[in-house]
């Protein structure tokens, strides 16, 4: 097909196709002219996109030995690469400088040449910092990126899907990195996230990820939507539950939702007595501390204690089963059950379902494999089943920000849409496999 300029249309919707990967979900980025592709995370907590870079082999610390070679963007095979300038607003980003002169000075520029806006240097090099541990070295670069768009020009009719280029994108290139073996794509609400840079950050976006059962297999996608039409989708189809997108003046690139409580149970029609959740997690004072974080970058969804050992003690009560401690000893989660199994899929069980009780009232019932997981095959007619969710760090709420984590584990098989036209982000449960 022929490939046509982003620039081209008035209106325009992406959707790319999303594959499951082991503790995350990949997306394909097509890189350089010609198209060099990537397959790399898509992640809400954070706002760079970059892939692993240079003509020397990738080196990832503490990445373990299972982790296979990586491919490199070579920039030098691309005609229409670049080096970012010092002076450039995504350069400013990348160092998160409050002073937008430091990179070029850093650079090595004269007073006259940087204030002026004359400097002609290229961008430092930049470290960027992930939770966890994480950290990548690189340059930042401009090139094009190509994507999967449904078009409609002025008053035409709809095409799609054709092959979009996004020419001057801006992503690192990276040669090394501390816990981080693939690249990622940023999808926070910073100027240099991909949404950001390709302009759908006045409108939305929205996915909907297939179970982690799919985890390595190609052949199986689901779509992410950029665009009207993922708007549109959530406001014509029925079962969306919707509730505010909090804002932190302090880290105002992330995209926040509150949670009133967790209910265990099922009444009947969605929802259920909840366990009320502090004050901490259903706002966000002026420090800009407090919330959950919606991050498809982090697996499983974190809360703090006490609240979160409340609902372990609620769960133990609630849930007919003897406790695997070995298996809770080996995996390290929290809570896992020996539940009664003849035969696979082991999908019928009496643990009680989890449903989160959001700010503004909507109420979502996560699906069963959303918060449970069988760990083992069956062995003697058991298999074992735990909890995915996980115990947030205490120096994590010491150093300020989301009070809780909403995991990409917990959004499988859920449709989530981030309306930033509305401030609002809306759910609904379903099997994304009708996506697929």
């Amino acid at each position: 097909m022929a490939l046509v300029n982003s620039t081209s249309y008035d209106f325009l919707d992406i959707i790319e196709p999303v594959t499951t990967y082991t503790d995350g979900y990949l997306l394909s980025l097509n890189l350089g002219t010609p198209p060099q592709v990537f397959q790399v995370y898509l992640d809400t907590g954070s706002d760079l996109t970059w892939v692993p870079c240079g003509s020397s082999s990738y080196q990832c610390m503490e990445c373990g030995s299972s982790v296979k070679p990586t491919p490199t963007f070579l920039p030098s095979e691309s005609s229409s690469n670049t080096r970012d300038l010092c002076g450039s607003r995504f350069c400013v980003d990348v160092h998160s400088s409050d002073n937008r002169f430091d990179p070029c000075a850093a650079a090595g520029c004269a007073i006259p040449a940087f204030t002026g806006g004359l400097c002609p240097r290229p961008c430092p090099p930049f470290s960027y910092t992930y939770g966890g541990g994480g950290l990548v070295l690189g340059s930042l670069s401009r090139d094009s990126v190509t994507l999967h768009g449904s078009i409609h020009g002025s008053g035409g009719a709809g095409a799609g899907p054709l092959p979009v280029a996004f020419p001057g994108f801006a992503f690192g290139c990276v040669g090394s990195s501390i816990r981080e073996p693939l690249g990622i794509a940023g999808f926070g609400r910073g100027a240099l996230s991909l949404p950001s840079q390709l302009g759908f950050l006045g409108k939305g976006f929205s996915h909907c990820f297939l179970g982690f059962r799919f985890a390595r297999n190609p052949n199986f996608t689901s779509p992410l939507v950029m665009g009207d039409l993922a708007l549109s989708s959530a406001s014509t189809a029925a079962g969306f539950v919707f509730t505010p997108m909090l804002t932190s003046a302090t880290y105002p690139n992330f995209y926040y939702v509150g949670l009133d409580g967790v209910g265990l149970g099922d009444d009947g029609s969605g929802g259920s007595a909840a366990m009320a959740a502090p004050p901490s997690l259903s706002s966000i004072d002026a420090q800009g501390n407090g919330g959950v974080l919606v991050d498809t970058g982090t697996t499983y969804t974190h809360l703090p204690d006490p609240f979160y050992a409340s609902v372990l003690a609620s769960l133990i009560s609630a849930a007919p089963y003897e406790r695997s401690r070995e298996l809770e000893a080996r995996t390290g989660f929290d809570l896992c059950f020996k539940v009664p199994c003849a035969r696979a899929p082991c999908a019928d069980d009496e643990l009680p379902p989890i449903t989160l009780h959001l700010t503004g009232g909507a109420r979502l019932a996560l699906p069963k494999l959303s918060s449970y997981y069988p760990v083992t095959a069956i062995r003697d007619s058991v298999v074992v089943k735990c909890l995915l969710f996980q115990r947030m760090e205490d120096d994590a709420g010491d150093a300020g920000g989301p009070a809780a984590v909403l995991g990409s584990f917990q959004m499988q098989n859920v449709e989530v849409v981030y309306d930033l036209a509305a401030g609002r982000v809306g759910f609904h449960p379903m099997d994304c496999t009708l996506h697929a």
